[in-house]
């Protein structure tokens, strides 16, 4: 067992929602921002430029909401990766243009500073920021967050319209699923969400949740009451509000995917991080990760690594996946980490499954998550170190 992974009594995930590392963390690479302890995180890279007739080189951000949004479906990124003019990583704008050929193109060459972000930036500053985690395959968010909860995923792309609910749509072995895997080793998980949610489209879980006491699923609201008494599982799952569109509903989404405000999902991280740490007794004993399903078709310079992901019996695809997706934002928030500190292993969604498959299943989760080329997220207490003391560090307000 990976040091320290002993200790760790109660394991928190959060996943939002299409950013990319440059697009959120790369500033900290920057001369005016970067901690000393960051001397090689592999941040935003002033001299590119990313070129659509013109050049578009990376720039601070302009705006904290980008409308419309940019597309991401599997066809999109591929031109962003490889684009038909040539140049790795070049094709963002391109990409943006053929959907949307009025819209502020250089709003996805844009990069946060802490000014945008300041919960983020707090978090980044006090614990351990992992500058090489990509999404599992490049491709939209339903076939990211598939990968994210059970290794593989039967769907490569996210449909327009709410999924038709179909028995075995996205799963058929109960085993891969990461909530019934937890249920069958005797692991106790607790999701809570803030309305819609993907699970949803899960038809055995959604079955449990219409009969649920309110020990498995609760809303967002039960959060930091539940954390500060201790009523914790060994896992939690906390989702935020998936309403991406601000002028439906009157929802402000929290997830941070355009053209919705990023400052709803710095409001839902700051409910978070105090929630979680509330607790000296909890939080002694708690190490919570924060990342992003894909990219959103934000840029980053760094192409994926090669990894190849077959497309599963009964998928809904036939062309595999030669890479790994876009990488993305993480942040692993625990007392085990020392204050900025860099994890430079190379992890994706799955990596959690495998630290999970580590702690409650004796070294293992399926075969399938277990052969991927990644490191498991344990690999991050190592490399972080361990924190000379448990600090509950207040994070900034937020306007």
């Amino acid at each position: 067992m990976a040091k320290n992974l002993d200790r760790i009594q109660t394991l928190v995930i959060t996943m939002m929602e299409n950013r990319s590392f440059d697009h959120v963390l790369g500033y900290l690479s920057l001369p005016e921002f970067r901690h000393p302890a960051w001397a090689r995180i592999d941040g935003v890279r002033q001299a590119q430029a990313y070129y659509a007739h013109e050049p578009y080189p990376p720039r601070p951000l302009t705006s904290p909401s980008l409308d419309p949004d940019p597309p991401h479906e599997r066809e999109d990124i591929a031109i962003q990766l490889n684009p038909p003019l040539g140049g790795r990583m070049h094709g963002f704008i391109d990409s943006y243009k053929r959907a949307n050929p009025g819209a502020r193109l250089a709003g996805v060459m844009e990069y946060c500073t802490p000014k945008d972000i300041p919960v983020t930036d707090f978090l980044a500053r006090n614990f351990a920021v992992c500058d090489n985690w990509f999404s599992c395959i490049p491709a939209s968010t339903l076939p990211n967050r598939l990968m994210a909860m059970s290794g593989y995923a039967l769907v490569d792309r996210t449909p327009d319209s709410y999924l038709q609910i179909v028995e075995n749509l996205f799963y058929d072995d109960p085993d891969n699923l990461l909530y019934e895997w937890l249920d069958r080793r005797g692991v106790s998980w607790r999701l809570y969400h803030s309305g819609t949610f993907f699970f949803m489209q899960m038809p055995r879980l959604a079955i449990r949740y219409e009969a649920d006491d309110g020990q498995l699923f609760r809303t967002i609201d039960r959060l930091a009451a539940d954390f500060a008494a201790g009523d914790v599982p060994q896992v939690v799952f906390i989702e935020p509000l998936y309403e991406d569109d601000p002028r439906r509903d009157g929802a402000q989404a929290t997830d941070d995917h355009p053209p919705a405000s990023i400052w709803g999902g710095q409001r839902f991280l700051k409910m978070v991080y105090e929630a979680i740490s509330s607790n000296q007794e909890v939080w002694s004993n708690l190490l919570a990760v924060i990342t992003y399903d894909e990219h959103g078709s934000f840029f980053d310079h760094v192409y994926p690594p090669a990894i190849k992901t077959d497309p599963p019996a009964g998928a809904r695809y036939t062309d595999g996946f030669r890479t790994l997706g876009v990488r993305v934002p993480a942040i692993v928030v625990s007392p085990f980490v020392e204050t900025a500190s860099l994890c430079e292993s190379l992890f994706d969604h799955t990596s959690i499954l495998k630290l999970i498959g580590e702690k409650f299943g004796n070294g293992n989760y399926t075969a399938l998550v277990d052969a991927r080329p990644v490191a498991s997220l344990s690999q991050a207490l190592s490399e972080a170190r361990l924190a000379s003391s448990v600090p509950i560090p207040g994070p900034p307000a937020i306007p």
